[in-house]
């Protein structure tokens, strides 16, 4: 008698064991429902996954109750029951997986599936072609394959297949993120392996094994893995989950023993059973707060570089430098996050890009690689509609392919706010560790006070800038007020200069009409008089000329109207009285060829005094680096250099474009910030130069004409000035 008590209390505690092991399954699977939701909110995957998890509680909670039965009747209708659970699982199965894939069933194949699956179903309740009896094992009662049953591997065979094959075909696809194509990869291999895990699970019908089935186990691994592959783990992460796997693993030995004693002492087998699911749902709650407790001594490290991100960006707007607050912005990330790299790309309106402003490597200085992207870059057009951080592998790979950088990203900060804008690019943790959501939030803020940072930069330029333009324009205003002065004595003198012109051609008529034998009769007097002439007419051309040029400049000091002084005129126009105002000024040598890439019925929008005055500097420019160039080169070269002059104008998107191109002798990077700064000059000492010509262009170009004027040159190369007008 006293070994038949001891045998019934270990079959008790072995039944009660293997109760527990598919009553925390079921816990699991609860919980893993609820997780999915929380994570992926109320989809259609979430539903999905939660009627997956329903078909597996059925067939636990069934066969669970069947194992402690002892009538032959209840234990057959669980058998038939949990059956039914196991029917459903390859038909959600299916359904989840090709809604995790946007992927739709062929209407044929849905129907198909769909009433096979209730035929299966109808003949598990009301035959026994599917379940034929139950029979008593030593772990308790369970069911016994009937005629049909191995049809029902096969089918469920037919139909995994079927959703693998189609999720294998999907990630060929380029239009896939790298990061959904690793999921599906994943999501291929853990249903490859619960296949066969889900048909081994069935040979348990056949009486095939002696030990007890395991099918919680196998129902943990699929449910467990599909879990983390759809809810975004990053399983690089390993140290974190292995330490969690060894906390749960160490707190399940703790509720074990602690279970064993109580089923021992138990005379209650309903009790017993209520007590063991009680310490399921308690250890769940326990764990939890164990892995919080862990995650942030783990998380410890990132905490702090985030704190110290956080006073970093509160103490930006300091800065007014915008070169010294990108350098700033990515010393922080490499020393604080200890990322690989940084890049930082800003927009430039002028080019229609964005390029990069500072590219900062962990292990070397990459500020010397210069890199850009369009407006219609793929890369642009999918960043500039997102607001928050994103992995670099949640890109589409054919864009992910068309990024090239000299060093691998790990991920992107978007900045697309008012103002400033641009985003920052960086490479991986330098310890391999994961994003987290906080760093995510973190880089988030960090983005939204680095564009209010460089706004705030951009304005403290734009303030100085105006600052000079004032103190320009006093200047520019004493030198009008002078000039008005000056221009009244040098009218003065040009009407005396016409009057003893006009007085000398009288007085050379009066001559010839008085003395008309002896002039007639000299030769060289007749030609000295006629050269006299010459020389008074072209005195007096020259004087309605200098008056002209004394008038445009009064009259742009004086800032007429807009509306008054503009006009379209011929391009070819003002470019030959520019060109002669040149040889006016300089003489021209004959190897210089003019280059005209425009067409005579050409025709600009204008002021023409102004576009005249433009023009004219500009070509004068380009003559003088040319002259400058000449004289630098050694005799040889010298007698191959080849001096030219480009002048273009092409219509593009409703605008005009004027560009002037020369081979002189460029301009020195140092200086090119300088050029258009009033009172600068770039001339050599031989020639003379006021430093104002350049100002005025740009002012004439950008505030009368609101156009553009910018340059492209290198040091003995050449140079290009581009103008840009708007044809409105």
């Amino acid at each position: 008698m006293k070994n038949v008590k001891s045998f019934n209390i270990i079959c008790k505690v072995m039944y009660s064991l293997y109760q527990f092991f598919i009553y925390l399954s079921a816990a699991v699977l609860f919980f893993l429902t609820i997780f999915v939701f929380y994570k992926n909110k109320a989809t259609k995957s979430s539903y999905i996954f939660a009627a997956l998890s329903s078909s597996f509680l059925l067939w636990f909670i069934s066969y669970a109750l069947m194992y402690t039965t002892t009538d032959d009747k209840a234990a057959y209708f669980l058998g038939h029951l949990g059956f039914i659970g196991i029917i459903l699982i390859p038909f959600f199965a299916t359904y989840f997986l090709f809604n995790f894939i946007n992927l739709k069933i062929k209407k044929f194949t849905e129907i198909l599936i769909l009433a096979t699956t209730t035929l299966f179903i109808l003949l598990s309740v009301f035959s026994n072609l599917i379940i034929s009896t139950v029979e008593r094992n030593q772990w308790g009662f369970y069911p016994v394959a009937g005629k049909f049953h191995f049809i029902f591997i096969i089918f469920a065979v037919i139909i995994f297949v079927y959703s693998i094959n189609a999720a294998y075909k999907y990630i060929q696809s380029d239009e896939i993120t790298s990061i959904q194509k690793q999921r599906i990869i994943y999501l291929i291999l853990v249903y490859s392996v619960y296949l066969i895990l889900f048909v081994f699970d069935n040979l348990f019908f056949y009486n095939i094994f002696s030990f007890e089935p395991i099918f919680y186990l196998t129902t943990m691994f699929f449910m467990i893995a599909t879990t983390i592959i759809i809810s975004s783990f990053n399983f690089t992460n390993i140290k974190i989950a292995s330490i969690k796997i060894l906390i749960f693993l160490f707190m399940l030995f703790l509720v074990l023993i602690l279970s064993n004693y109580i089923l021992i002492y138990s005379t209650n087998i309903y009790v017993s059973n209520f007590i063991t699911f009680m310490l399921t749902i308690g250890f769940f709650l326990v764990y939890k707060k164990v892995i919080s407790k862990t995650e942030k001594i783990l998380f410890a490290q990132n905490k702090h570089y985030q704190t110290l991100l956080i006073h970093a960006a509160s103490g930006m707007a300091k800065e007014h430098n915008i070169d010294r607050l990108l350098k700033l912005i990515s010393l922080v990330l490499l020393k604080t996050v200890k990322v690989s790299f940084v890049a930082i790309f800003l927009e430039n309106k002028n080019k229609e890009n964005f390029e990069v402003k500072i590219l900062r490597s962990f292990k070397q200085k990459s500020d010397e690689l210069m890199f850009s992207y369009d407006y219609d870059h793929p890369f642009i057009n999918f960043i500039k509609h997102k607001e928050d951080p994103f992995l670099f592998d949640e890109m589409p790979q054919f864009i992910a392919r068309s990024v090239i950088l000299p060093f691998r990203p790990a991920l992107i900060i978007p900045s697309f706010y008012d103002g400033v804008k641009g985003f920052m690019v960086i490479g991986e943790k330098n310890n391999n560790d994961i994003f987290t959501k906080e760093d995510m939030t973190i880089f988030k803020m960090l983005a939204r006070q680095t564009s209010l940072a460089m706004e705030n930069c951009l304005f403290f330029d734009e303030y100085k800038q105006a600052q000079e333009k004032i103190f320009a324009a006093e200047k520019l205003a004493s030198i009008g007020g002078l000039a008005e002065g000056v221009a009244h004595q040098i009218r003065n003198r040009l009407n005396q200069f016409s009057l003893i012109s006009g007085e000398l051609k009288f007085e050379i008529k009066d001559f010839e009409e008085n003395n008309e034998d002896f002039f007639n009769a000299s030769k060289q007097l007749q030609d000295t008089f006629k050269y006299i002439d010459e020389l008074a007419e072209s005195l007096k051309s020259n004087i309605i000329k200098t008056d002209e040029v004394i008038k445009g400049i009064l009259d742009f000091a004086k800032m007429k109207a807009k509306h008054r002084m503009f006009e379209t005129f011929a391009f070819k126009e003002i470019v030959d009285l520019a060109y002669e105002m040149l040889k006016v000024k300089h003489h021209i040598p004959d190897k210089l060829v003019i280059i005209k890439n425009f067409r005579d019925t050409d025709m600009i929008l204008g002021v023409k005094s102004q576009m005249t005055e433009v023009i004219y500097n500009l070509i004068d420019n380009a003559f003088e680096a040319i002259e400058e160039k000449h004289k630098l080169l050694k005799k040889e070269e010298q007698i191959n250099f080849s001096p030219h002059i480009d002048i273009s104008l092409t219509q593009k998107n409703n605008k005009t474009i004027i560009k002037i191109s020369d081979n002189g002798v460029g301009i020195k990077e140092e200086l090119t910030g300088k050029i258009f700064i009033p009172f600068f000059t770039t001339k050599a000492s031989f020639k003379s130069g006021t430093g104002i010509g350049m100002y005025i262009v740009k002012r004439m170009i950008e505030e009368n004409h609101k156009g553009k004027i910018w340059f492209e040159s290198k040091y003995m190369v050449g140079t290009d000035i581009i103008v840009e007008l708007p044809n409105l």
